[in-house]
This record gives C-alpha cells, structure tokens and sequence, in this order.
C-alpha cells in the first residue's frame, strides 16, 4: 500500500466516525472526459487481445486509468479520451457540457452504465476507427460510498444527497446520486465544468447534505430552519389601569404559555382567579414602583 492509499484510508476511517456523530464531510474529485471500453472495442480500437496497461490506480477499487488513448470524433471537431479501466460490457463514453457543445452533442445526463437513449459517436485510434450506436453520455454527479460508510451518513444507494462548496464562489450543488455497495469507497464525483464554476480543487472536503436525520444529529430541515423567536412566558398587563383580571385570563394566558401574570397596582384581581392561577402554577407578580 502507498503512501497515498494510506492517507486516503485513515481519511475515509475519520470522516465516517465524524458522519456518525453528524458531521458529513467528503473529499471531491473532478473528473475530466474519458471512455470505457468493451472487449470488442478493445480488440477493434488496439488489435485482438489486446490488454490495456495501467497508468495509476483510481480511488475506487479495481479502477484504474489506462495509457491509451483514443480520438473522438464529429463533424465539428475532435478530442482526446483516456481510456479507464477495466474493460466494461459496453462502451461509455463520459464528457462535460463545454466538451459537447464543442463537438455538437446532445448527451443526456445519466449514471454510468444508463445508455439508453444516449447518442453514438466515432472512436478512432491510429488508423483505426469504429462507430458505436449508443454510450455518450454527460455522468450525474454521485458520491460513491461502502456499505458501511452509508451507514453512517444515513443513507442507502440511489438516495439524493447535496453538497456544500465553501470558498470564494461558494454553492450548493443537488441532485447527488448515492452510490452504495460493494466496490464503493467514499468519494464524490463532479465534472470539470463543475469543478471549475465553484473554483474546487481535487481532494476538497465538503459537507454532505443529507435529507432528513444523520445518525447523531438533528435534522437537516431542523438544522437549515432559522430558529424560532423566543415566545415570553410573562404576560404584562401593567399598562392597563384598574384591569380586573378573571378565572378566564388566567386559564387563556396558561394556555397561550405564559407562566407569569404581572400586573399594576390598581388591578383587581378576582379569588377565581387566584385560584386558577395556584392550579395552573402561573405565578401572579405586582408591579413594584
């Protein structure tokens, strides 16, 4: 284990005990255009059999990003691609929106693996080219969590979470994916285009909103509620001259939730209302001059 893989492990083991105690916080990755590959296109793209070769190891486990590349290709224009491993069932391409208004395309925003629908495009390498049908896609942005870390955020796969950026160009972005199970580490995945709006660097922590109670913590409707005005517990009848205070003042001022009636020195008060006062446990305060 690296160096690295070290830092990112203690890191992940801190946040998850701090999102156990209602802190949610996780690093975020800014992801830049790149492609999958099925086993056909390998073999079409670099020669049968072909085996990519890895470059470095992603975060999360198995990933990895190759040292091929292939050219995509439109009418418009054309960009690299870094080819990211393993070999997949079908082939993905993953851009941003400034990358398809670049080269004309109209992708959908989907999670990965959700290519139905999608347009195709041309993948070249070297003097080899194919078409595929279908695979362009803009990827939602997701964090990608263990079992045990959803947990302790309080969620499961496929829930809805937030994510808020600090800094100078601070904002909110909604509509996370939680993706949870095996093969998920915690991490959260944006493109460049987002990256870049809210000025975030790579490995940036930032705190996860999650809809409703986080293990620990109060809610987070209850924690974005501006707080409530304190309601008085004394009602101030001073103002009033010779106020005759009744049974029914006391009981209404209970109910309203005051636990003091002050009054002036000319009020009158009546022996009902004393005693519904005693019962009531409100207390009955003459104003001292």
């Amino acid at each position: 284990m690296s160096d690295q893989e070290l830092r990112g492990r203690i890191q992940r083991m801190v946040l998850t005990e701090m999102a156990r105690l209602g802190h949610a916080y996780a690093p975020v990755m800014s992801s830049n255009r790149h492609c999958h590959l099925s086993r056909e296109d390998v073999d079409r793209l670099f020669g049968t059999g072909y085996q990519l070769t890895k470059l470095r190891d992603l975060v999360q486990p198995g990933q990895f990003a190759c040292n091929e590349k292939v050219t995509l290709e439109t009418p418009k224009g054309t960009v690299s691609l870094r080819v990211v491993g393993p070999i997949r069932k079908e082939t993905q391409v993953e851009l941003s929106l400034t990358d398809c208004a670049k080269l004309g395309l109209k992708p959908p925003v989907r999670m990965s693996g959700r290519l139905e629908g999608s347009p195709g495009c041309v993948l070249k390498q070297g003097d080899r080219s194919i078409q595929i049908p279908r695979g362009v896609i803009i990827a939602a942005r997701h964090i990608h969590m263990s079992a045990e870390e959803a947990a302790a955020y309080g969620v499961k796969n496929g829930d809805i979470v937030s994510l808020r950026v600090e800094g100078i160009r601070a904002v909110t972005l909604e509509n996370v994916i939680v993706r949870s199970g095996e093969g998920h580490v915690l991490e959260v995945h944006i493109d460049k285009d987002e990256a870049n709006a809210c000025g975030l660097e790579d490995g940036t922590l930032s705190r996860v909103i999650v809809p409703g109670r986080i293990p620990g913590s109060e809610t987070l409707a209850a924690a974005q509620r501006p707080a409530e005005p304190t309601k008085p517990t004394m009602l101030d009848l001073t103002g009033e001259k010779a106020r005759l205070i009744m049974e029914e003042d006391v009981i209404r001022a209970s109910k309203n939730g005051y636990r003091i009636i002050r009054y002036g020195k000319d009020a009158i008060l009546t022996p009902l209302a004393r005693d519904a006062a005693r019962e009531k446990q409100i207390e009955l305060a003459k104003a001292v001059e």
